[in-house]
């Protein structure tokens, strides 16, 4: 005989029950999503540090050394060398450079994204967790439910029994409490198998052992109507990071226009050591300017790729808006519907418990079969595991819902 019990399952001891807060924290600690994001925006701030760079002076040792062919011209020259050389310290700083202030502003708009999009993947684990939480208080309560219908069953099948040695009872009557018991050590296993499976996704987004799970409240209700979560929605992660990018996108085709502009450098040279004619001269410096005539294209080609870029980042950013304000009132529906759907339910869940124990009493004075009995133990124990799963559900749906305005725990 299958005797189930929870404790079959290695928990290790908390010291308090879990919260959804606490399944999130554990998964934010826990999931490399969210350490990959924060390595984002790190590596956006590293690029911000590359653009300043691009507009700061560059300081570089140099050295050089040239043999030149001697000139058919006898006699000594400062400027006919065979062998030169110089040895000094060279600066340049650019003065202007096509996009390289919008290099920057690209640079710190991209940081902002990365923190849009750090948050946005918080947002997606929480809803993960949500679900995960969620589903393994459904799977919890439905091994309860059935180990109490399993309860009921043994305690039918042992009355019948007694009741047939006695020939109060049909030999049929014990023959349907005994396939209506193992018909539910059946369930009960498949619920059990269930719940351990549900275990493992919890464990694997937090790496917590849901040995104790906070019980259910009451339902949260709505604060406001389906318009005034929509206005919630756009302060949402993951649609500000899709609005951040457009703005990228137009200083994007601000830096490819920046190839047909001219660059002017300031360049300064220090000798330490040099040949020829200037060898007692220490430093020169000058102006070096370079314009753009012909690149075969590929600067035209450059702007019309940032451009197209930005379209598409512009109808990405329409579409999650308009796939977000959808989720948002097919979330809102639900939740209003299932609140709907548990009161219906409450009351046949009442009656269904009513009617299992007036068959029971009725059976003990022949009013009623044993099949009447057993069918009325059913649709009690279904009623209950439906309802109990939709107490949680609309839990989840709430808990859903909010998150999609951005609302974390």
């Amino acid at each position: 005989m299958f005797i189930p019990v929870l404790s079959l399952f290695i928990f290790s001891v908390s010291s308090h029950a879990l919260s959804l807060k606490d399944a999130w924290q554990g998964a934010r600690s826990n999931m490399e999503s969210i350490k990959r994001a924060e390595v984002g925006v790190v590596q956006r701030e590293e690029q911000k540090s590359r653009a300043v760079a691009g507009l700061l002076p560059v300081v570089n040792g140099f050295a050089t050394y040239t043999r030149i062919d001697p000139p058919a011209t006898k006699g000594f020259n400062a400027f006919t060398l065979t062998k030169q050389y110089s040895v000094g310290v060279r600066m340049v700083q650019p003065l202007i450079r096509g996009g390289a202030f919008e290099a920057l502003q690209v640079a710190k708009e991209n940081i902002l994204l990365a923190e849009f999009q750090k948050d946005s993947t918080d947002l997606n684990l929480y809803q993960l967790v949500i679900n995960a939480y969620y589903n393994l208080i459904v799977a919890q309560n439905d091994v309860k439910n059935l180990e109490r219908l399993l309860s009921y069953s043994k305690e039918r099948m042992a009355e019948i029994r007694t009741r047939t040695q006695i020939g109060r009872s049909r030999k049929g009557e014990l023959v349907e409490a005994e396939a209506q018991f193992h018909t539910t050590e059946a369930q009960l296993q498949q619920g059990v198998i269930t719940l351990g499976q549900v275990e493992k996704d919890f464990e694997y987004l937090t790496k917590l052992k849901p040995e104790t799970i906070e019980p259910l409240g009451p339902i949260p209700v709505l604060m406001g109507d389906v318009d005034s979560y929509l206005t919630k929605l756009k302060s949402r992660p993951d649609i500000l990071a899709a609005q951040q990018q457009i703005r990228v996108s137009n200083h994007q085709v601000e830096i490819s226009k920046g190839g047909h502009y001219p660059s002017l450098d300031l360049v300064g040279n220090y000798y330490i050591d040099r040949t020829g004619i200037l060898a007692t001269s220490q430093w020169d410096a000058g102006i070096v300017l370079s314009v753009p005539f012909f690149q075969g294209g590929g600067v035209q080609a450059a702007v019309r790729e940032a451009v197209a870029t930005k379209r598409i980042n512009e109808l990405t950013s329409f579409e999650t808006l308009r796939s977000a304000e959808r989720q948002m009132r097919v979330l809102y529906q639900n939740f209003s519907q299932i609140q709907i759907q548990l009161k219906g339910l409450e009351k046949a869940l009442a009656k269904s418990e009513e009617a299992y124990y007036l068959n029971r009493k009725d059976y003990q004075y022949g009013l009623v079969t044993n099949l009447d009995v057993l069918q009325s133990l059913n649709s009690f124990m279904q009623t209950k595991r439906t309802y109990d799963s939709l107490y949680a559900t609309a839990h989840m749906s709430y808990h859903n819902l909010e998150a999609a305005t951005g609302v974390l725990p």
